[in-house]
């Protein structure tokens, strides 16, 4: 019987493989190269951008902003840019920014965070 590798997305998360807290996920993630290809059309440069990073209240603690900085938070490049109440805000602030409709894509590491990339036409 033959067995194949595991898909990455179905193996448990291993925290050794975390790029660590909310400063590291953004450079990490936040702005993963698309920007640099030329290919890119400014929509899909300045979304690419944008990170959305939900703060549990023990890292809003850890970086100082106590408990009350928990929730979601929208970071442009790697400063902090709003705080947005739902995904669905985050997506029409950077829609709004970019002039075109996104999606956010989903990733998780010590923290959940979402990166947005422009919506692909029909």
């Amino acid at each position: 019987m033959q067995t194949y590798p595991q898909p990455t997305w179905l193996r448990p998360h291993d925290p050794a493989e975390s790029p660590g807290p909310i400063p590291s996920v953004i450079a990490r993630f936040g702005r993963d190269g698309r920007a640099g290809r030329p290919s890119l059309t400014e929509a899909e440069r300045e979304a690419s951008r944008y990170t959305v990073v939900l703060v549990p209240p023990e890292a809003a603690e850890a970086l100082g902003d106590g408990r009350s900085g928990a929730g979601l938070q929208l970071f442009l490049d790697d400063d902090w840019d709003h705080q947005p109440a739902y995904l669905d805000e985050a997506v029409k602030l950077i829609e709004e920014a970019c002039g075109e409709p996104v999606v956010l894509i989903e990733h998780r590491s010590d923290l959940t965070y979402w990166t947005a990339q422009v919506r692909p036409g029909d």
